[in-house]
């Protein structure tokens, strides 16, 4: 499998912007002693090692953020330029700058990027691996996969908006006492996995389209973290649930 991972020149990004609003300084926090950035770092460089990626590299507009990054082994080459650096910039932009600058540098064309993000510390090299291995069996039809997870505890009857003293129904179609039995399962785009093929990315400005395929992770290894609440819950994990991870 090594020399078809290499054949097809896999590149993963890893997101990290400076600027956090809701945990400041969230990339490079200590989570259970290491800089939140390390578990993304240290999977890339694993993947490297494995043959599943044939590089990566940490998109930052922050110096301190690529201080720390160097320090734990990260691929650094550049900052990321402040136009695509700010609170309302999407991450597409970054990352397609980053493939550009990739392919410039060694002459050499992307297949697929994977997009390991910080935030996303309880992912495992096995979750890389077998996402990886599943998209490249998928090829040619698969443009990109996402990792998902069981939403089951999420009902879509319960979800609601908020309008002026009332609630509205986000499905209004929907029984709200419908029995949980009699729902078709959902499922939550986690965050922890993105794959896209160049052309998706470069040629129609996408990082995941209509139709992903996808990888299943466990709910364990699914915490995102966007507040303190989630980091909470993922360094508890981590540090007492290893067996279970």
């Amino acid at each position: 499998m090594k020399a078809r991972y290499e054949k097809l020149n896999i590149l993963s990004i890893i997101p990290a912007r400076g600027g956090s609003k809701g945990i400041p300084h969230k990339n490079i926090k200590l989570f259970n002693g290491k800089p939140l950035i390390y578990y993304a770092i240290k999977l890339a460089k694993e993947a490297e090692k494995k043959g599943i990626i044939a590089g990566h590299i940490v998109s930052t507009n922050d110096r301190e953020i690529a201080s720390t990054a160097k320090s734990i082994g990260g691929n650094v080459p550049f900052l990321r330029p402040e136009s695509l650096a700010t609170d309302d910039s999407p991450v597409i932009g970054a990352i397609i700058h980053t493939v550009e600058w990739w392919e410039q540098q060694y002459n050499d064309a992307v297949h697929s990027i994977l997009l390991l993000q910080p935030t996303n510390p309880l992912t495992s090299i096995e979750d890389v691996d077998n996402s990886v291995r599943y998209y490249l069996d998928s090829q040619p039809e698969a443009e990109c996969l996402i990792s998902i997870c069981d939403a089951q505890h999420v009902r879509l009857p319960t979800l609601y908006y908020k309008k002026g003293r009332y609630l509205e129904g986000v499905l209004k179609q929907v029984d709200p006492v419908i029995k949980r039995q009699d729902l078709e399962k959902l499922y939550w785009r986690n965050g922890a996995i993105y794959i896209t093929r160049r052309d998706l990315l470069l040629k129609e400005n996408k990082i995941i389209n209509e139709e992903p395929i996808f990888y299943d992770m466990p709910r364990l290894r699914s915490v995102a973290i966007d507040d303190m609440f989630d980091w909470n819950i993922a360094e508890y994990l981590m540090t007492h649930k290893k067996d279970s991870l």
